[in-house]
């Protein structure tokens, strides 16, 4: 096989693999006590191939390709074409992040998140308190980051009061509150091919990315989007990054035997 044969084949499968890892953000919901969804997007737009868009509708169209899906407090229930569309986006690989609010605040806007991952098939679910109030730190030197691919690199987070969630089933906790170790403020959940995470206080989002300072917030949300959450591939189909080494890997064989 000619050299620019081969060029051209690992050039195309280079190709192939950067459209396929593309870093497809969608966001959706509400926006009050003024967090900004213009913020999360123009951050998404920013990460490395990231291609972020508020949608007007939740809808299997407008959220299709995989992904992350940012669905922000909901002030009203979710539809049931609107949860089909959900279990669909999962079904095909897709990830969700829900954002709450602490219950005095929300608490209707996190029971309505409640009702979404019963009906998705999570074990996780918001209790409507409000611990840590006020700004507050997560560190992995306290004990409260949990080591996981999805927080790597983030080593202080910043946050303020949350509602703390209950966590069972193949759930993993990501990071508990700093006064009390035993309450949750971020989990995940690998829902078949999908990944679902949660998690309740705006103000991780308010002031970005100008605020964050010296925490690591901005890896957290990169992470939500990038790392592997170990979930299986959809229908048995290799990562692209596979795909692409086991290409280069016939290429390589073909060449050889064309030597010989």
């Amino acid at each position: 096989m000619k050299l620019k044969t081969i060029a051209g084949l690992v050039a195309a499968a280079a190709v192939m693999v950067g459209q396929a890892e593309a870093a497809q953000v969608r966001i959706y919901g509400d926006a009050p006590w003024g967090l900004s969804l213009a913020n999360m997007d123009t951050f998404y737009d920013g990460v490395t191939g990231g291609n972020s868009q508020i949608i007007a509708s939740l809808d299997s169209s407008s959220i299709a390709g995989g992904g992350l899906l940012w669905l922000t407090q909901p002030n009203s229930a979710y539809s049931s074409s609107q949860l089909t569309a959900l279990q669909g986006f999962l079904a095909g690989g897709g990830r969700i992040a829900f954002m709450g609010e602490h219950g005095q605040i929300a608490p209707s806007q996190n029971n309505n998140i409640n009702a979404a991952l019963t009906y998705l098939g999570a074990s996780i679910q918001i209790q409507n308190l409000a611990p840590d109030g006020g700004f507050r730190s997560a560190s992995v030197l306290d004990g409260q980051i949990k080591a996981h691919t999805l927080t790597a690199g983030v080593s202080t987070y910043e946050y303020a009061c949350f509602a703390p969630l209950i966590v069972s089933g193949t759930a993993q906790v990501l990071m508990t509150g700093e006064d009390d170790p035993t309450q949750v403020m971020m989990a995940y959940q690998n829902i078949g091919s999908g990944s679902i995470f949660l998690i309740t206080d705006q103000n991780v989002w308010d002031s970005e990315p100008s605020n964050w300072g010296n925490f690591d917030n901005e890896k957290m949300f990169e992470n939500l989007l990038l790392a592997d959450t170990g979930a299986p591939p959809v229908n048995g189909v290799p990562e692209p990054s596979t795909a692409l080494l086991a290409g280069l890997g016939l290429i390589g064989l073909s060449s050889l035997r064309r030597r010989k």
